[in-house]
């Protein structure tokens, strides 16, 4: 009889997990950032398998407190700067700069990556993110504009 329960059991997780894995597989994480605190935050860049959108979300104790859409109208924006090897990922919205770092390592996977959030210009919240975060190794989309880099000290990405 224990068998049987511990089977069963068994069998209800395993279509439990299959259930999720299929509702989750309409989208690609290609970044998330876990942010160190007492509070489980997340930052997460994902495409949409289907339309090809972008989705950018910010996660607080497992609720999201700000997701926002890139598609054709509102694109992402991306810097890179190859001297220093850091690709940036921003947007704003209205005073608000949301960014992405990912400082390259000197091997072709080794990378850190950070959240800045800045207002007016103004850096409001700047976090490393936790070892568990990643990015994927190619990360294209028709719904990124790629800045080009400039030196100087006036410029403000995004």
């Amino acid at each position: 009889m224990k068998a049987i329960s511990v089977f069963l059991l068994g069998t209800l997780f395993s279509l439990m997990s299959l259930n999720s894995i299929a509702s989750g597989s309409n989208s690609t994480e290609i970044i998330s950032c876990k942010l160190p605190g007492e509070l489980s935050r997340k930052v997460s860049l994902s495409i949409d398998n289907e339309t090809k959108e972008i989705n950018y979300s910010f996660e607080k104790e497992g609720k999201v407190e700000l997701a926002v859409l890139f598609n054709e109208e509102n694109k992402l924006k991306r810097l890179t700067d190859s001297e220093m090897g850091v690709t940036y990922y921003g947007f704003k919205r209205g005073a608000y700069s949301y960014i992405i770092d990912i400082i390259n390592g000197v091997e072709k996977e080794e990378y850190t990556i950070s959240f800045d959030i800045r207002k007016n210009n103004k850096v409001v919240q700047s976090n490393d993110c936790l070892h568990s975060s990643f990015r994927s190794a190619d990360i294209t989309s028709q719904y990124i504009t790629d800045i080009p880099y400039v030196d100087d000290d006036n410029f403000v990405f995004p």
